[in-house]
């Protein structure tokens, strides 16, 4: 990811519409399926979201960032205990974990499988693992490219993923499925555009407005999620057990 896409997620994340309510599906995956706390919890790759800090309800968290500035940002800011880091062979943390969570991180690794073996290596026998990852490669656009995406998951995709590191899959549900025709139309219009990594990550916040009412209907989507798995969407959340 490039440098003006760190420097601006922490605004994002307080204030627009979608990383407010993919927060808010996360939390209501890990009250429903985490097991008894206080938990010792491993976020890998999540200094930049305020996911990490908001999971210090249900144990203590430490977060394994890439990104130096975006670690120094967080432990100084944040008050987490973030250290620098990635998949899989540099994990500077040791023991086993009751939780383990990779929001939106899967998608940037070349080779899963050694990936997620390094996962499964810190997550205790039973213990939990919560993902997220951007939906369908029908959605492809310039943003996956300006991101450095290297796919996008389907069910069938990611499901073989995780299964063959040892978790069992105990929920695999799309979201952002009541939105999928505002995003469709948008990805469909870059493609037609054509294809090209743009200078700087441009995602920006709705006017109050829009964004309050496309907060609603993500909230909505989320009470939905309490119930039933959804068809379609933007992105997928898995839940899964340690073998």
């Amino acid at each position: 990811m490039d440098r003006s896409a760190y420097d601006k997620l922490f605004e994002l994340e307080k204030r627009h519409f979608w990383r407010i309510g993919r927060r808010r599906v996360i939390l209501d995956q890990l009250q429903r399926w985490a097991p008894e706390g206080p938990l010792r919890i491993l976020d890998v790759g999540g200094a930049c979201s305020l996911i990490s800090q908001e999971m210090t309800r249900f144990g203590e968290v430490t977060v394994v960032e890439p990104d130096l500035p975006t670690a120094e940002f967080a432990a100084r800011e944040l008050g987490l205990d973030v250290r620098p880091g990635s998949l899989p062979d540099d994990l500077p943390v040791e023991g086993l974990f009751d939780v383990v969570t990779l929001f939106d991180v899967l998608e940037h690794i070349d080779d899963e499988d050694p990936a997620m073996a390094a996962v499964a290596r810190l997550v205790r026998p039973g213990g939990l693992l919560l993902v997220t990852v951007p939906a369908l490669p029908i959605l492809w656009s310039d943003h996956d490219v300006s991101v450095h995406h290297r796919r996008r998951y389907t069910k069938a995709t990611l499901r073989p993923v995780l299964e063959r590191a040892g978790f069992r899959l105990e929920r695999l549900s799309y979201h952002t499925c009541l939105l999928f025709p505002l995003v469709f139309a948008q990805r469909v219009a870059s493609r037609l555009r054509g294809l090209k990594a743009k200078p700087e990550y441009d995602v920006r916040v709705p006017a109050a407005p829009l964004n309050q009412a496309l907060l609603a209907v993500m909230e909505a989507e989320r009470r939905l999620l309490r119930r039933v798995d959804l068809p379609i969407g933007s992105s997928l959340v898995a839940v899964a057990f340690r073998e």
